[in-house]
């Protein structure tokens, strides 16, 4: 037998080697007992999962046909109904909400197994095979067919436009607020548009019918003024800028 000194020197040498070869690093003592580093790859594919869960949730509220504002990648047999030929089900989406609400339910599991007594708990550590098996398998297939879904998913600004529309310029009603405001008073300017908001809605009317009708507001802002601050398309705030820094990192 190998003196102690040399046994941990070798066991040193073989660890680092290994680590080496499989691009993983190097851990400070044994798992036997330590089943962290397994815990905390449970909790990051749940995590994944999650994020990606996110995305197929929007999918699957936007492609509603109520909204239509986005459509999946189309593929022949792909989302077909069996019962409703015109019908086109999100099934991308579908699939990747379905990994993502079984991986933090199974990453669960991994992380009760930390509970282990002695170097080898009998029944713990094997119970985390499989399910660290299954988190790794949802969780990558969530992410490959994200990806699929990211390349080929087409916008519909049709859609989203008529959709904007819809509240007939209410949208915008916070917007016309902060403008008024230094204008009339605040106090003055939040009674006028809840008012005129309230008109917009009983008289099934376009917003900026019932302003073109208020000497408050023509009085102060003009015919352009007005166009411009009722246009969704100009209040979307810091929206690009945070678009932008989420691609750039």
């Amino acid at each position: 037998a190998h003196p102690p000194r040399v046994a941990g020197a070798y066991a040193e040498r073989l660890t680092a080697a290994f680590a080496e070869e499989t691009g993983l690093g190097v851990p400070v003592l044994p798992w036997h007992a330590l089943r962290t580093p397994v815990a905390d790859l449970a909790s990051a594919l749940a995590f994944t999962a999650g994020a990606l869960g996110k995305l197929a949730v929007d999918v699957e509220t936007l492609t509603r046909t109520e909204l239509g504002e986005v459509a999946e990648p189309a593929a022949d047999g792909r989302g077909g109904s069996s019962a409703m030929p015109h019908k086109r089900n999100p099934v991308l989406a579908t699939l990747i909400r379905s990994a993502a609400l079984q991986v933090p339910v199974l990453a669960a599991g991994v992380t009760q197994s930390m509970l282990a007594e002695d170097e080898r708990s009998a029944g713990v550590w094997h119970a985390e095979w499989q399910l660290v098996r299954e988190c790794l398998r949802l969780t990558g297939g969530a992410a490959h067919t994200a990806a699929e879904l990211a390349r080929g998913l087409t916008a519909v600004p049709g859609r989203m436009r008529e959709n904007l529309g819809s509240t007939h310029g209410l949208i915008v009603s916070e917007r016309l607020s902060a403008v008024l405001a230094p204008l009339l008073g605040k106090a003055a300017a939040k009674e006028l548009l809840g008012e005129a908001s309230r008109r917009a809605v009983h008289e099934d009317r376009p917003l900026r019918e019932v302003l073109d009708e208020l000497p408050a507001v023509t009085g102060v802002l003009t015919p352009a003024a007005l166009d411009d601050l009722l246009d969704p398309a100009g209040y979307t705030g810091a929206a690009a800028a945070l678009v932008e820094r989420a691609l750039r990192d």
